[in-house]
């Protein structure tokens, strides 16, 4: 009887033990959590001058969008992401610069992140913050001075000891945190949108004047069958057909056409010009498409330097042209020579955007319809 009642006495105590270890367990504090789907991040730095920093979308169903700012302009980079503890890592499905197969992001907080990947334009160590940055190629100042007199708010510059108490800071630096900026502005990329049956992630790129303004830009379509857009300007093509947007910020409005069309759909011959800079009009960049699947390619601005020809598929699910090259013999001794394939971003029906870089043509350079 004494033995059965030290065996108990010993289970209890196990029990209260194994008890005591997992409310320990389950009091430990949980890891912070992160929410950046649906949300975009500029680079706080811009060292070429464009108009807009580079900037990352993270879409709420895994993709991303990478446009990143670099001597020739813009690129894109587009995959998907994944969150583990404070490291974000893009898995790059395209690029239209380097070749990146991941890019790896530092989660600061949920508005900061920290770039730990090198690209063309970008980086490493850059900061991309939820605050867009315009036309600005200088890291904006720390937030923390060396000088406390400025704690006063004063905006002179003098000294704290001239007002002979520091108590009343708090009354003479007003909280500016809820001040309404409204929006006095409204742009979209075009007029006139359109996109194949089930292209995802066409970015309408409407802007918002001022970019610090508190009013958010909201999104209405009239027929939902033929494109849906979400709360960030992001439309999927659903269905064959014509609709509008009305887009809104503040008390700014604004409406779009949108046409979405069926896969498939065949195109005549047609020619793309550039519009090089300081370039006579016959010696700009120019491509035909024969309607049949073959291209022309005079490449170079100058005569006789060379040009490139091959056939092309046009990628509906991608928006672009592939372009295949069979023959480049007369670029031999140019950058270019030995590429085999050229790619073109179709940005409407009647705009191309080149992503490869060539001789004299380069990434991110506009064709128009002629």
């Amino acid at each position: 009887m004494k033995k059965r009642t030290i065996l108990f006495v010993m289970f209890c105590i196990l029990l209260c033990l194994s008890g005591c270890a997992s409310s320990k367990k389950e009091e430990e504090p949980a890891g912070p959590a992160y929410d950046l789907g649906g949300k975009t991040y500029y680079n706080t730095v811009d060292n070429y001058g464009h108009d807009n920093h580079s900037k990352v979308w993270f879409g709420k169903d895994g993709s991303f969008v990478l446009s990143d700012s670099y001597t020739g302009g813009y690129y894109d980079i587009d995959g998907s992401w994944t969150l583990n503890e404070n490291v974000v890592t893009l898995n790059v499905d395209k690029s239209g610069q380097g070749s990146y197969s991941k890019i790896i992001f530092e989660v600061e907080d949920n508005d900061t992140l920290k770039l730990k990947t090198t690209l063309e334009g970008s980086k490493s160590d850059d900061t991309f913050s939820i605050n867009e940055i315009k036309g600005s190629s200088v890291k904006p100042a720390d937030s923390g001075s060396s000088g406390s007199s400025d704690s006063s708010g004063s905006g002179s510059g003098g000294s704290s000891s001239s007002s002979g108490s520091d108590t009343s800071s708090s009354e003479t630096k007003p909280d500016t945190s809820s001040e309404k900026i409204p929006c006095t502005g409204l742009t979209s990329l075009y007029k006139n949108y359109w996109a194949y049956e089930g292209v995802k992630s066409y970015d309408l790129e409407v802007k918002a004047e001022p970019s610090n303004t508190t009013d958010k830009i909201t999104y209405k379509v009239d027929d939902e069958n033929v494109v849906k857009v979400n709360e960030n300007g992001i439309a999927t093509a659903v269905n064959e057909g014509k609709t509008q947007i009305h887009i809104k910020c503040g008390d700014i409005e604004r409406t779009v056409n949108f046409e979405t069309r069926k896969k498939g759909a065949t195109e005549g011959a047609r020619t793309f010009k550039a519009n090089v800079k300081d370039v006579d009009d016959k010696f700009q960049p120019t491509i035909y498409f024969d309607g049949a699947g073959n291209f022309d390619f005079t490449e170079n601005t100058y005569v006789g330097m060379g040009h490139f020809k091959g056939t092309y598929k046009k990628n509906e699910e991608e928006n672009r042209y592939y372009l295949t090259v069979t023959d480049a013999s007369t670029m031999q001794g140019f950058a270019g020579a030995d590429v085999k394939e050229i790619v073109f971003k179709i940005v409407d029906d009647k705009t191309l955007k080149l992503k490869t870089d060539l001789c004299m043509s380069y990434n991110s350079l506009y064709f128009y319809l002629q």
